[in-house]
């Protein structure tokens, strides 16, 4: 990608890079778009542009990516797992961080992980799945002192695409998912294919996860390598004192 793109739309592929990633965003500031947030009361409307986070690997780099948004007078949604492995939300530091991505303007919102309550090939009851939600979205909110009330799934199984639940928002239901345009740069995806190989739709959303970009281009698996050498390292670091009792 280069430091200049005439349309987003006629991009190739794309290097994880957050100035490329900026690029990226001007690009399709100049092609009009108004970016907003998840919001029931206030459907997209045309020429609107949901871009949404999943922060799966690294609050650091999620706020990386929020000041550079932020410098482009961008708004997005930040997703953020209750129980991940690679970052601890009840560390102090960790809750200023997203305290301070909220600052910038961005909301927060949960990232929600069905596969720590139910296999993929389940199918629980849609009311379930609301008060496992829901349950979350209270500690979160606690947490940050700040009521949040929207979520996204974790590598989404098939029965939480396309519905609509009372009590919170679901970046899946049909206005924000089926109903628009909808595109995502999961596992690098991009490097091997066009971001929006069949155009740009007058709404849509898009999801780009925090942890993929970095100041240089960083290849998928060691990326993922290094999440892994990390968490070994904090296990070893927490069991050693306690197997030499």
């Amino acid at each position: 990608m280069t430091d200049s793109v005439d349309s987003p739309a006629d991009l190739d592929t794309v290097a994880y890079r957050l100035d490329t990633y900026e690029t990226l965003l001007r690009s399709l500031q100049a092609a009009g778009y108004e970016f907003s947030s998840f919001n029931r009361k206030k459907l997209p409307a045309a020429g609107e542009l949901l871009l949404r986070h999943d922060v799966d690997l690294s609050i650091d780099r999620a706020l990386a990516m929020a000041e550079c948004e932020h410098k482009l007078d961008v708004q997005s949604t930040y997703c953020v797992l209750l129980g991940a492995p690679a970052y601890d939300l009840l560390r102090p530091r960790n809750v200023r961080i997203l305290q301070r991505i909220a600052k910038l303007g961005h909301d927060i919102a949960l990232h929600f992980d069905t596969h720590a309550y139910w296999a993929a090939d389940d199918d629980p009851h849609h009311e379930s799945v609301a008060a496992k939600v829901d349950d979350e979205l209270t500690l979160l909110s606690r947490l940050l002192e700040r009521e949040i009330s929207t979520a996204s799934f974790h590598i989404p199984p098939r029965w939480v695409l396309d519905r609509s639940y009372e009590s919170f928002t679901n970046t899946y239901s049909p206005p924000f998912f089926s109903e628009i345009g909808y595109f995502s740069d999961s596992a690098h995806k991009w490097t091997a294919e066009p971001p929006f190989p069949n155009g740009l739709p007058e709404t849509f959303q898009l999801l780009v996860h925090p942890g993929l970009w970095h100041a240089e281009h960083q290849p998928m698996a060691d990326i993922v390598d290094e999440q892994c050498r990390r968490q070994h390292n904090a296990v070893d670091h927490y069991f050693e004192p306690l197997s030499a009792e």
